[in-house]
């Protein structure tokens, strides 16, 4: 079986995101910039998920609010996986 989108995310943001706070401890709705994350380690969790799902985040998704939690995250992530399925 594949691995879930949550798991995904959390990976990626654990290899790229380069967090004080270990990625297993974080729920879903825990800011992630408020644990660390940095706008370059956004940038670096972003072109994790790019190169994951082969597809470009789509310009209405590179804001603020994408990046601040796991849950968003997960969201951008399976509109990424939409994408790649339809390209």
């Amino acid at each position: 079986m594949g691995t879930t989108m949550e798991s995904v995310v959390r990976q990626i943001l654990d290899s790229r995101g380069d967090l004080a706070v270990p990625v297993a401890q974080l729920d879903l709705a825990a800011n992630l910039f408020d644990a660390g994350l940095s706008s370059f380690g956004a940038v670096e969790v972003m072109v994790g998920l790019e190169e994951h799902f082969g597809s470009s985040f789509p310009d209405r998704l590179l804001r603020r609010e994408t990046f601040s939690t796991i849950a968003a995250l997960i969201g951008a992530a399976e509109e990424l996986h939409r994408h790649s399925l339809a390209a």
